[in-house]
């Protein structure tokens, strides 16, 4: 997929954007790239005193990281690795002004030159390809995941390919995703670096450009196969001529509200075979599996608690990952289809059993407040509880000829599963798309038409010109007792029912 590039002229420079997202703005990009660039070359050095540095940049194809890099006369050689041509271009002619060149070629570079050595070339694949051991600095500057496939170089295997390639006691730094917005993924993040094996310290740092897209404040990670102590980053040594880091003051980054860190062992990490992160940042206001805790609230209250004594300093304390991994992919269909039969299942048996509401709606608007979310999967929740899995399952059954015969043996096998109180380990494609199709129907000609499609004993009506609205014995009536909207619900599910015959017939054609 093409990516969209648009570059804003203003007083101070510019700003560059991918697919409408800010990447950086010269008026403030020193904030950014100093800080996720300077201290893990400069602990390097105090590591590696005396000994050629070799430096490896993912993405960064603007060439602001390794022009911070250049910095560095202790640094002999930068890799750098970007997927996309355009954003190379842009980075050897528009940006040349704010990368001082760093990307430029022999003799036309007054800064990168031989020292830099430049891929096209998708990350993942090219640190598969490298020997052990083999640089000293590892730096990921990648852009936030807008897409599923883009979180994959923000995986624990990713990120376990990373300390294969560094030397030991080597460093490797990651621009993150904002904290205070979508605080979940970013401790996913966290989780995941330490599932792979990497001492990892979390940072956070208000960006004005970033605040004025109403990003939040952004955050990073600095994190080694040996622990980082805080004696190490207190002795270290920075180049002259700091736009932005301060060398008195940089370490207040890695302070957190305790209020925004509380809930970093809760999050599953991220992984191929799990992916996690994408569904956390789709869905940063939703509940974890307990029901009790929502993020969102707890970034909220951040503000209010930085004024308060309740801070964590992630350089004082060194911490395990708990490795949580998650059930599937929460975006896919097979895994949203489980989470509903689950629930069928659950409240069936115990209708006041909490369930991890969220992944029954997997993603949430973003203009949606957490009270809003928490409502509506409220009501989501309670049309769910009048579905009889096993009657429902049984009812599809009944119309066996009409479905293809392999659906027709996974549904047996379903329903003797929920009989037996067997747990739901597989679920094909097609069976999950049946079953999650036609509860979605449900539920909208429930919501559309309240209780007419279940049969209940009562619904709402309309008197005198539906002024005002009442409740009526086992139908649907109006205030002169003849019948109201109740046929609305009927012919949502005809219309439904033929809609899914055909989605099905469709596939077996």
């Amino acid at each position: 997929m093409t990516n969209s590039l648009f570059i804003e002229h203003h007083a101070h420079g510019l700003a560059f954007y991918i697919n409408g997202d800010l990447q950086f703005d010269s008026a403030d990009e020193a904030i950014y790239h100093e800080h996720l660039v300077l201290p893990a070359i400069a602990l390097a050095s105090q590591r590696f005193p005396a000994t050629p540095l070799r430096v490896l940049i993912g993405g960064g194809g603007d060439g602001l990281a390794a022009r911070d890099a250049l910095r560095f006369s202790q640094v002999s050689d930068i890799t750098l690795v970007d997927y996309d041509p355009a954003v190379l271009e842009l980075g050897r002619t528009v940006f040349q002004p704010y990368n001082r060149g760093s990307l430029l070629p022999e003799p036309d570079a007054p800064l990168g030159g031989s020292r830099v050595t430049v891929f096209t070339q998708e990350a993942f694949e090219f640190i598969g390809a490298l020997p052990d051991a083999c640089y000293h600095v590892v730096i990921c500057d990648f852009t936030c995941p807008t897409r599923p496939a883009e979180t994959q170089v923000y995986s624990r295997e990713w990120y376990a390919e990373i300390k294969r390639v560094l030397v030991p006691g080597g460093i490797l730094a990651v621009n993150g995703v904002s904290p205070e917005h979508t605080t979940i993924a970013f401790w996913c993040l966290y989780q995941t670096l330490l599932a792979a094996g990497l001492a990892t310290k979390p940072m956070r740092l208000p960006i004005p450009s970033f605040a004025r897209h109403e990003y939040g404040d952004w955050g990073f990670f600095l994190a080694s196969p040996h622990p980082i102590a805080a004696s190490e980053l207190g002795t270290l040594s920075f180049p002259p001529d700091l736009q932005a880091l301060q060398p008195d003051s940089w370490q207040q980054a890695f302070r957190f509200p305790t209020a925004l860190a509380d809930d970093r062992h809760q999050v599953c990490i991220h992984t191929l075979e799990s992916p996690q992160l994408f569904y956390y940042l789709m869905n940063f206001n939703k509940f974890f599996a307990d029901g009790s805790s929502d993020p969102a609230l707890s970034m909220q209250a951040a503000p209010e608690a930085a004024t308060g004594e309740e801070w964590i300093d992630f350089l004082e304390i060194e911490e395990p990952g708990t490795g949580l991994i998650g059930v599937g992919d929460r975006l896919q269909l097979e895994t949203l289809a489980k989470s509903w039969l689950a629930q069928l299942e659950q409240t069936r048996h115990s209708p006041a059993a909490l369930c991890n509401q969220a992944e029954l709606l997997p993603v949430h608007h973003v203009y949606h407040t957490p009270q809003m979310t928490r409502e509506w999967l409220g009501h989501l929740r309670h049309l769910l509880n009048e579905i009889d899995g096993k009657q429902f399952l049984s009812s599809l059954l009944e119309r066996a000829q009409e479905l293809p015969p392999s659906l027709v043996r996974e549904l047996k096998q379903l329903i003797e599963k929920l009989r037996t109180g067997q747990p739901i380990v597989q679920i094909s494609p097609e069976t999950a798309e049946l079953i999650t199709l036609l509860s979605m129907l449900l539920i909208t000609a429930n919501l559309i038409t309240p209780d007419a499609v279940f049969a209940k004993g009562y619904s709402s009506g309309f008197r005198s010109g539906g002024s005002s609205s009442t409740y009526y014995g086992s139908d649907y009536y109006g205030a002169s007792g003849e019948p109201g909207f109740g046929w609305i619900g009927f012919i949502m599910m005809l219309l439904g029912g033929y809609w899914m015959a055909h989605l099905l017939r469709r596939k077996d054609d």
